[in-house]
This record gives C-alpha cells, structure tokens and sequence, in this order.
C-alpha cells in the first residue's frame, strides 16, 4: 500500500494560539488511521488544516505525491479529500436526495453515484423527499457521510462520528465503516470512543496538547493501558 496522505510537521495557530505543534502523520492507501485524544487536544484542528479550512502556519502537506500546502477547501475536495465535520452541516431545508446531490464533484468520478449510495444506505433510500432538517442525529450522520462519498473521496476524512449517536446507530456506523474498509475505502477519522475505534482503524494517534504522543497499529495499542489512561481519561 503506498502512502497517500501526509502531514509533516505541522504547526496550526488560531489567532495568537498555537494549537498544533509540529504534529506529522501518513495514511496508506485503503488503510484506517484512528486520532484518538480528550477533547481540545488539537483533533479537529488537525481536521482542518490538512482541508484547508485552517491552513498550518508553517509544515507540509502531500496528498497523492502533490504538495497542497495552504491549498483552498474546494481544491483539496476537488482532489479527492472528502470531508465529514463533527456538526454534519446537512441543509435542513433541502431533501435528502438534494443534500446527496450536492456532494457531486463535476470533476470527479468512481464507484460512488445516487444508486451506489442508496444501496449501501437502504435508510436513506426510503426518505429521499424527507428534509434534511427533519432527519434524528444518526440519519443525518449517515446523510453526511453519504454525501461525502457522492464526490468519489480518494481518503474519507470523519470527524467524531459516533458522537452523540445512540448505542444501536453507533453499531451500525461501525458496520458501515467496517463495510467501506472492506472495499478499500481510505479512512482517517477521529473518536473518543475506545471500542468503537478499535473495531474500525488499523492504526492510532494520539494527540494531546497539540502534540502527537503516540503512534502505533491498533493491535499494539490495546495493550497499552497506561497510555489509554493518561491521555484518553479511559
């Protein structure tokens, strides 16, 4: 698997406050790479930085063998970084299917289109007229990411997806993740629910203060008691 996404180095501020410092990280292709961490830790953050959202101040950024460093949100989804953020940003005015469509990217084909999804997504196949706004939390979840999938994403990028969700939706978000991961699907993702990270990622990296911590696969990971209660309160 060659690597697809890398961060070296990055140092984020907002304003005057330095949120990230010299945080670098890869994601292989088809691999699920996990940032576990306490919250303000720096996770969405990094998020954001490697979108364009909050360009770093200083480090690089190389996605598929081409530095896009500073590079606008729309030229980092144009090549193929999707985007899940942590609040969904559904349009509540608009249906489902109009939310889907908007995920389109002219410029990007693949696997993903209308029929694709309503298959992988039988829930949202049943309420294509219903409004987004109308949706609970997890069928907005689900919404979000079937939206981001529907521009063809090379690395799927979740912030905190099983957040706020009900036990019985996060079982399904893990089996969906799981099925993705399956068809090679690039993944990077943040959560603060241990189990559910460990049944959907490869490899972990924690954060905290800014900084990364840790690193290592999955595997490993769950044998390291003392980091899983310093740094994830666990």
């Amino acid at each position: 698997m060659g690597t697809v996404l890398e961060a070296f180095d990055l140092n984020t501020f907002y304003d005057r406050s330095h949120i990230l410092f010299d945080v670098s990280l890869n994601i292989a292709s088809g691999e699920t790479v996990c940032l576990m961490g306490r919250n303000g830790v720096g996770k969405t953050t990094t998020f954001r930085s490697l979108m364009g959202l909050t360009p770093p101040k200083t480090g690089k950024i190389v996605f598929k063998g081409k530095t896009c460093t500073g590079f606008k949100p729309y030229r980092m989804a144009r090549l193929g970084l999707g985007f899940v953020p942590e609040d969904r940003r559904i349009l509540g005015p608009f249906t489902v299917q109009e939310n889907l469509e908007l995920g389109r990217i002219p410029s990007r084909s693949g696997r993903w289109d209308l029929d694709a999804v309503y298959a992988q997504f039988p829930i949202l196949a049943n309420m294509t007229h219903r409004m987004g706004g109308t949706l609970s939390g997890g069928e907005q979840q689900m919404l979000t990411i079937a939206r981001a999938l529907m521009g063809n994403p090379d690395v799927l990028v979740l912030d905190e997806p099983s957040e706020g969700l009900s036990p019985v939706i996060i079982s399904e978000l893990k089996t969906l993740i799981q099925s993705l991961k399956a068809a090679d699907t690039t993944i990077l993702l943040s959560e603060q629910n241990l189990k559910f990270a460990m049944a959907v990622s490869d490899r972990v990296v924690v954060l905290d203060k800014g900084h990364v911590v840790y690193e290592g696969t999955t595997d490993a990971f769950q044998g390291q008691e003392q980091v899983h209660k310093k740094y994830l309160a666990v």
